[in-house]
């Protein structure tokens, strides 16, 4: 998810063969077969990069944390849907002190927006008993959640849904999380000031919402396997 269009150049790996231009706009979503190893060029500032693609993944150019353009693997590669994030898995130090920042009680009703293998809505119904709602547009992902609630037995009290995160009803949540990126962070805000009731909490991981600093009532640091550390955000609706 880029401002601009990007041009590139395709090739592939190790052969003679002159790369290919390509221009995309933002957002617009490129196909294109390979059977071995493809080499991609692009501009990355004032610099010229080069990345290795592996066949039959979908890749999504990016800002990275010095705002340059940089490629990442994608979630998915579907047409009717914005990659929010590439799928990493939160520490479950870091599960652990999300959810006791959100202060749950029996009574809550929390919402993971991109949940991957379901960790978080799974852990707060085994250690709260609330109600957990977790949404993933990856098929696998889904799957592995329903396996790990079972396997956890909180499968009475949690939801999993396979849909665009955008598209899903979300005015139920008393908590909602997220593991995503700035750009789909800002892409979210509208959806969670319109759906989300006064006195919401969101607590994003490692990322900010970008216009709700006037929202924000914390900051926490988890570190795991030093140095590497994960900030997390807390905000209120």
């Amino acid at each position: 998810m880029t401002k601009e269009a990007i041009t590139f150049y395709l090739k592939t790996y190790n052969s003679a063969e002159n790369p290919h231009p390509v221009a995309i706009s933002p957002q617009e979503i490129y196909r294109f077969s390979a059977s071995s190893l493809t080499q991609i060029s692009f501009k990355q500032g004032n610099e010229s990069v080069s990345r290795l693609l592996s066949p039959g993944n979908p890749y999504a150019f990016r800002y990275d944390e010095n705002n340059l353009v940089e490629i990442w693997q994608a979630s998915h590669s579907r047409e009717d849907a914005i990659d929010l994030a590439p799928y990493v898995p939160t520490p479950l130090a870091v599960v652990d002190k999300m959810l006791e920042l959100a202060e749950l009680s029996s009574d809550d009703v929390i919402y993971d927006l991109g949940c991957g293998d379901g960790r978080i809505v799974i852990s707060a119904a085994s250690k709260y008993g609330v109600r957990g709602v977790g949404i993933d547009i990856v098929p696998e992902r889904i799957k592995e959640s329903k396996e790990n609630a079972k396997k956890a037995g909180v499968e009475n009290k949690v939801e999993f849904i396979l849909d665009d995160v955008l598209k899903v009803d979300i005015s139920e949540a008393t908590v909602v999380t997220l593991y995503l990126l700035p750009e789909s962070n800002a892409l979210l805000r509208p959806k969670l000031e319109k759906e989300l009731r006064p006195g919401t909490y969101v607590i994003s991981h490692n990322y900010t919402i970008p216009g709700w600093e006037n929202k924000l009532i914390k900051e926490e640091t988890v570190v795991t396997n030093a140095p590497n550390e994960h900030n997390i955000y807390v905000y209120r609706r």
